[in-house]
């Protein structure tokens, strides 16, 4: 077992730089084909107060030899499960392209349970209920490997390798069936504040599909709309500019209304669009 594990006591549970003070819980979903490691440094550059925690899927990395999960209420209960104990701290929900998605369906999940997160923070996806539909998994190696190039994501030099290609695929089809099959339903309109980050170059989700993640609000607005530089991984490029802001606006909800650490079932989500 390694560090973050015993950090944080659950397999799906990363911590890279434990030991902090933990009053903030920043725990980020990976996108699709991702792993824990894209976010390995990024406890390093938040304040004292904050530690970041990522969610590490089966079927990658240190958990390469456990089945994937291709089904998104699987997926968000686990997640759900997994987060309940660090409710004792506040906690920040970042969810990247499909982890945005996964996020959600979390957030939902907690709501109906009474927990609540300070911030959610929904980046470069768009609306779960806009979505357009794809059905890449259906599709060859090939159709995967090119779509692994169009974001730039992955190096030329391990894309051309048979052995990694034969690691990577099964995680990143996966995944892209998860989120191809995901259908929202009756959506839910979430209490806990929610913002949208998105690079300003991304071919996922332009302004229309960002903006659209306010009718996911009881409020039916937006706590924050950023547009950093960059294509739809912008985050990796800059990096020290998003968490400025997401650990800005954390500070500010928390002046505002203070932080819900403590379950409250009286809180209840409301029935959204459809």
């Amino acid at each position: 077992m390694s560090e973050s594990d015993r950090a944080s006591g659950s397999p799906w549970m990363r911590f890279f730089h434990p030991g902090r003070h933990r009053e903030v819980v920043v725990v980020c979903l990976p996108h699709a084909g991702g792993s824990a490691s894209f976010y390995r440094e990024w406890g390093a550059h938040v304040p004292e107060e904050f530690e970041v925690g990522v969610i590490q899927y089966p079927g990658r990395e240190d958990r390469l030899g456990e089945p994937c999960v291709d089904d998104m209420t699987v997926m968000a209960d686990t997640v759900t499960a997994a987060l309940r104990p660090y409710f004792a701290s506040s906690v920040v929900l970042f969810g990247h392209s499909m982890g945005a998605a996964v996020m959600y369906e979390v957030a939902r999940r907690c709501e109906a349970e009474g927990l609540y997160p300070d911030l959610l923070v929904a980046s470069g996806q768009p609306a779960p209920h806009c979505r357009g539909g794809r059905v890449l998994h259906r599709d060859g190696d090939e159709a995967l490997i090119a779509e692994l190039r169009r974001f730039s994501e992955t190096s030329e030099a391990v894309l051309r390798s048979t052995e990694m290609r034969e690691l990577m695929l099964p995680a990143m089809r996966a995944d892209y069936k998860l989120i191809e099959t995901y259908e929202p339903g009756r959506t839910v309109r979430l209490r806990t504040p929610l913002a949208v980050f998105r690079g300003l170059d991304d071919p996922e989700v332009n302004g229309v599909g960002a903006l659209r993640w306010r009718e996911l609000t009881v409020g039916g607005e937006l706590y924050a709309h950023r547009v950093f530089e960059g294509g739809h991984f912008y985050l990796r490029e800059h990096r020290d500019a998003v968490l400025t802001a997401m650990t800005g606006l954390v500070r500010e909800v928390c002046d505002r209304h203070g932080p819900p650490r403590v379950p409250n079932t009286s809180r209840t989500g409301t029935d959204g669009p459809s």
